[in-house]
């Protein structure tokens, strides 16, 4: 073996181990995570946990929150990155870079604002108090991934439908959508685990019991088995499941969706 390859091999190796050693960081508090949750009274923790009355509420309202925060963000983005890339309005490039600043601001510091603005509509203890401020934080960065996506379309493809007749709504459902599937679903499935996973605006926003969504589970578990955290680490795992699993079927499409535009 020559040099050259010698050196190749060793790049991998090292690479192997690097990505092995990141992979251990992640796995190892999930196993830990799931022995754990079988400490003490083993099964019976788990059994302990899905009796609870409330349980299904938590779930329930986190499924209504995140699939309606999939929804409305998949529209209102695509129809966006669809206005800005293929369409040209005057200053479309500074309201495209107002939409960013999103991406500057952190989420906490909008809490106040979003807190007025939630009480106003009287929203406090709605789903609208959850999806409203969840969609509004997740467009700027989709909207980035989707219009990268977008410019990839050759616009040789929306000229040839405009002159066969399309209107700008034909070439955007019949020409744009079936194109743009694999960004649209990375859009949906990150927007998915995030307001899955989101504590801050349930812990502000919501009030009631019955309104919870899974994240304060373990809260609502602590008040209610008091020291046996063994059944709050099976709550944990119990609402950590769905997001495993939306993440391995879907991870070759989250791939794809964030690679799509970097390459002109």
């Amino acid at each position: 073996m020559t040099l050259f390859g010698r050196m190749q091999v060793s790049e991998k190796i090292t690479m192997n181990l690097l990505l092995f050693l990141l992979a251990a960081v992640w796995v190892i508090p999930l196993i830990d995570l799931v022995l754990y949750s079988f400490e003490g009274a083993g099964w019976e923790n788990y059994q302990a946990v899905l009796s609870l009355d409330l349980f299904p509420h938590f779930l329930i309202n986190s499924f209504i929150v995140s699939v309606s925060v999939v929804v409305l963000l998949l529209i209102v983005v695509a129809l966006a990155a669809f206005g800005f890339s293929k369409l040209r309005f005057p200053g479309d490039s500074s309201v495209f870079a107002i939409c960013l600043i999103g991406l500057m601001i952190p989420p906490v510091a909008m809490l106040v604002p979003l807190f007025q603005t939630v009480k106003s509509f009287h929203w406090m203890n709605t789903y609208m108090s959850l999806i409203g401020p969840e969609v509004a934080m997740c467009i700027p960065f989709s909207l980035l991934l989707a219009r990268n996506s977008f410019d990839e379309v050759p616009s040789e493809l929306m000229e040839a439908a405009e002159i066969d007749g399309s209107s700008v709504w034909g070439r955007f459902i019949h020409v744009m959508l079936p194109l743009s599937i694999p960004v649209l679903s990375t859009i949906g499935i990150l927007a998915f685990l995030n307001s899955w996973n989101q504590y801050v605006l349930p812990l502000v926003f919501i009030s009631k019991e019955t309104m919870l969504t899974v994240t304060m589970a373990p809260k609502f578990f602590i008040k209610e088995y008091t020291s046996d955290y063994h059944k709050v680490f099976a709550a944990l795992v119990l609402i950590t499941i769905p997001v495993v699993i939306l993440y391995i079927f879907g991870q070759k499409y989250m791939q794809r969706g964030l690679t799509s535009g970097a390459i002109k």
